[in-house]
């Protein structure tokens, strides 16, 4: 009788142990389920079709999903005064969790000089994090062999996107800081259009970040004069970095600025008061999909780079850089062409 007692205790207790498992796999999809599952997320990427900015947005995007069961992600690219009205869309959006994207890093610069047009607080967004920091070059076209070249000419053209692009605050600062008077910017290139304005011969050269436009040095359209970095990528280590060609010390927070800038590298962030447990569930699926293997071998096949960086730490790291010092967010303001503000 007793052996009989023990064998009926043993299925009693597993019955209830399997009910309490079920219960709590029920517990935890109906608490995730009202937020995601059957739900469209949009994620707004700031600029149009091609470039680094997208290739970033839609494939976190794709990963992003697979952790976030039962929903859709949908890539919207909103271009525009150099992504500052896709930031404004996100910043706007309702903070559902719902809708979130990525713009350039330079957007806070955007901010603290006051352009027209700027209807966020990069400081009170809801961040994600970053996939990757960059490191942004002068790349020029073959006709020039170094930066000493481009110096000596007797003009340089360079592309450069909307106020909201790094690429058009590093062109100004660098003739700012370098009291270069042979550079002429062109501005209004988005996506990739600066390289393919290259290829065509219509301008000289761009600042760009080094990953998007590796293929077209490796393509023979293009080489490196200058790095925005802390070292140089391998096999460019003759390459002079932007802290030996300004040496001045009054301009040295101006280098560093642009170092910190491209720790941000690839944001990603939503609108303001994105309730905590959402907030969480997007930063957990965006850390996941960062760190899958299959995203990271795409991206490497692809010549681009992927380290994640956590929302904690973008957050962090954008509230470092909007605290800029008087003298240089005058330098900031004359590359907008805002001297007497």
């Amino acid at each position: 009788m007793e052996g009989v007692f023990i064998v009926r205790l043993k299925k009693c207790l597993f019955k209830v142990t399997s009910v309490l498992y079920l219960l709590t796999i029920c517990s935890s999809y109906c608490v995730a389920k009202p937020f995601y599952d059957g739900e469209t997320i949009s994620l707004i990427v700031a600029t149009k079709p091609g470039g680094g900015y997208d290739f970033y947005g839609r494939l976190i995007g794709k990963y992003m999903q697979e952790y976030l069961p039962g929903s859709k992600v949908i890539i919207k690219n909103v271009p525009g005064a150099g992504h500052i009205i896709g930031t404004n869309e996100i910043y706007h959006a309702k903070p559902d969790g719902l809708t979130f994207g990525t713009f350039n890093r330079a957007i806070p610069f955007t901010q603290v000089a006051e352009l027209k047009g700027v209807k966020f607080n990069v400081t009170k967004m809801s961040w994600l994090g970053s996939a990757t920091p960059e490191v942004y070059c002068l790349i020029v076209t073959n006709k020039f062999e170094t930066l000493n070249d481009v110096i000596k000419a007797d003009e340089i053209i360079l592309a450069k996107g909307g106020a909201g692009n790094l690429s058009h605050l590093a062109a100004e600062l660098f003739i700012e800081l370098s009291a270069m008077n042979n550079v002429k910017t062109v501005g209004g290139y988005l996506g990739n259009e600066g390289e393919l304005a290259m290829i065509r011969g219509e301008v000289d050269g761009q600042f760009a970040s080094f990953a998007s436009i590796e293929q077209l040095i490796k393509d023979g359209h293009a080489r490196p004069v200058m790095f925005i970095a802390k070292t140089q990528p391998e096999g460019y280590e003759n390459v002079p970095l932007l802290s030996d060609v300004i040496k001045e010390e009054k301009y040295q927070p101006v280098v560093n600025l642009l170092l910190s800038v491209n720790l941000l590298g690839r944001p990603f962030a939503g609108p303001p008061g994105i309730p905590d447990d959402r907030l969480k569930v997007l930063r957990d699926a965006f850390e996941r999909a960062c760190k899958n293997p299959d995203l990271i071998k795409i991206v490497r096949n692809s010549r681009k780079h992927i380290e994640y960086t956590s929302g904690d730490d973008a957050q962090k790291l954008v509230s470092s850089i909007m605290r800029i010092p008087p003298e240089i967010l005058l330098l900031i303001k004359k590359s907008y062409g805002l001297e007497g503000n």
